[in-house]
């Protein structure tokens, strides 16, 4: 449930701004996950997420570039898993 729960995270925010743990969450509940925002906030720190920068001065949820090859490694995993 988690590593697919991770995957449409990793998808949501690669297919939609999402600026907020709130927004987020309601992706989520939209697509038949009813969590928790601990546990979103659980998983954007287990996916190692990160905030950029977007045009209108706000910011919005990406996959962050810094961290070892491991992790790298367990994104593109998930990732290619779920496309």
């Amino acid at each position: 449930m988690k590593k697919k729960r991770h995957e449409l995270i990793l998808r949501l925010i690669t297919e939609n701004a999402v600026t907020t743990q709130d927004e987020l969450l309601e992706l989520l509940k939209k697509n038949g996950y009813n969590v928790t925002q601990a546990t979103v906030s659980r998983d954007i720190k287990e996916l190692k997420l990160i905030k950029t920068p977007v045009k209108n001065g706000r910011s919005k949820y990406s996959v962050g570039s810094s961290g070892s090859d491991d992790d790298s490694a367990k994104f593109y995993s998930i990732f290619s898993q779920s496309v």
